[in-house]
Order: C-alpha cells, then structure tokens, then sequence
C-alpha cells in the first residue's frame, strides 16, 4: 500500500518519492515533486537545514489491520448511506466510495 507521510529527513530513505516539493526559505524548488529520492539529495537537504520532507512510500500491509481498516470504513459509509435506498446507482456510489477509501486511507 502506498501512503504519504511527512518524516524526518533521518528516516527518509533512498528509492522513496517525493510526494510536495521541498523548497527554501525563498521559495525556490530544491527538489519537485515525484523526485526519487537519493543519498546525495538527503546529504544536499541537511546541508540547507530541511528537517523533514512529505514522501510516498511502500508499506507493508497487515491484513488484520486492513481488514479492520475496511470494517470502520464500512460502518461510517453504512451510516452515510441509511437514507439512500437501495437503487443500482446508489450501490455503485456506495462501491465506489469505499473501494476510494481503501486505496486512499487518511
């Protein structure tokens, strides 16, 4: 699962991609999004005093805790939808929703 996060420039690690552009003080762009991150990019952004910068990155994911992801998703989106009855459309924006929400947890 891919999940966006803001770390300290000590965690980040080479291979991540930049999720927002890290910029100076300036405004200037140091590094744009969807940058790869590197060694030499993490030794350049110490060297300006980033401390932490917003990346994309792979986590492993644990079933359990998807699982239980998808039940809390599930209750709210039922809660959402008492009143919406139970026409074709409805049951397609209720899928759709859920199967946004999976993909994107907040």
């Amino acid at each position: 699962m891919r999940m966006l996060e803001v770390l300290a420039l000590d965690a980040v690690q080479p291979g991540m991609k930049v999720a927002e552009a890290v910029v100076d003080d300036g405004g200037r762009v140091l590094v744009p999004v969807g940058a790869e991150v590197t060694e030499a990019m993490l030794a350049g952004l110490g060297r300006r005093d980033i401390a932490s910068i917003k990346v994309e990155h792979e986590v492993e994911e644990d079933p359990v805790a998807r699982e239980a992801h998808h039940a809390v998703i599930v209750s709210r989106l039922d809660r959402i939808f008492r009143k919406a009855g139970d026409a074709a459309e409805t049951r397609t924006l209720y899928q759709a929703v859920l199967d946004h929400r999976m993909e994107n947890p907040q």
